[in-house]
């Protein structure tokens, strides 16, 4: 797995979202990276890490999370999560409860598929019976599929203004393999973290984009009240992509939370004073 490590301090990883790659975080580490230890990864199977031969699921890729950050000893560690980085990481939670400080979970709900008892998942009233189709068109034509999917990541005034940025995105994406973004996708599908977010005791901001075309509030605000030490903020102007979308205002929900999270031996990058 493709790791960035840039900054001294105290320890904040990043992990991205579905189809994504390390690089989708380059600005927000920049900042970050001024008073921080900022690990930004690139999930197996995604551009730029190879896939290895483990299967690419959301349980595999919380297993390379825990090992990555147990291999690197990183204690109280500040985490985020976004999109299907988020499942990742509380994939991984359990076994990284004594290393993590904090959580940040960004536009991610926990389950994806509509249901009777379930009416919160992706838009639209997707449910599993969709699965199949949405497997057979990543497969069939995955640059096509990017196409449709990408520009939706975006808040409606985000597209206005920044054509540039949903092209990049547009682009980059497209250069995964057809292949393992199906399997991740069948994977991602297929989870319900529902019952186990009352087990996370770490605190967890949950920050949703007011404007988001891919989930509706009800989705992250039920994952903030589901964490025992929850919070949820809605970020104006911004779809699924906060920190590309409003990247001032996600960048100083950041800081407000880690000020309140970071331990006191951790506040000078671990040295005790």
């Amino acid at each position: 797995m493709a790791y960035a490590d840039e900054g001294v301090g105290a320890p904040i990883l990043l992990i991205h979202g579905w189809a994504a790659h390390g690089g989708f975080f380059q600005d927000l580490a920049t900042r970050l990276a001024r008073g921080r230890r900022v690990l930004t990864l690139t999930l197996r199977g995604h551009l730029g890490s190879e896939a290895g031969q483990a299967p690419l699921t959301i349980e595999t890729l919380g297993e390379d999370i825990a090992e990555f950050v147990e291999a690197l000893d990183l204690k109280a560690v500040t985490a985020l999560g976004w999109s299907m980085g988020a499942m990742a990481l509380w994939s991984a939670a359990a076994r990284l409860e004594g290393r993590l400080e904090a959580i940040i979970v960004e536009e991610m709900a926990p389950k994806l598929t509509n249901d009777a008892d379930w009416r919160v998942g992706l838009a639209g009233g997707y449910g599993a019976s969709d699965v199949a189709a949405t497997l057979a068109e990543i497969e069939a034509d995955w640059p096509a599929y990017v196409t449709r999917f990408a520009p939706r990541m975006f808040a409606p005034d985000a597209r206005a203004a920044k054509p540039e940025l949903i092209e990049w995105a547009r682009a980059e994406m497209s250069n995964n393999d057809a292949r393992a973004m199906a399997s991740y996708w069948a994977s991602m599908a297929a989870q319900d973290f529902r019952g186990r977010l009352p087990a996370i005791e770490t605190p967890m901001l949950v920050l949703h984009g007011a404007e988001s075309q891919v989930y509706p509030d009800g989705a992250t605000a039920f994952v903030a009240s589901a964490a025992p030490h929850g919070a949820h903020v809605s970020i104006p102007g911004a779809g699924h992509v906060p920190h590309l979308e409003a990247p001032d205002f996600f960048f100083q929900q950041i800081e407000a939370f880690t000020r309140t999270t970071r331990r006191p031996e951790t506040r000078s990058g671990g040295a005790s004073p």
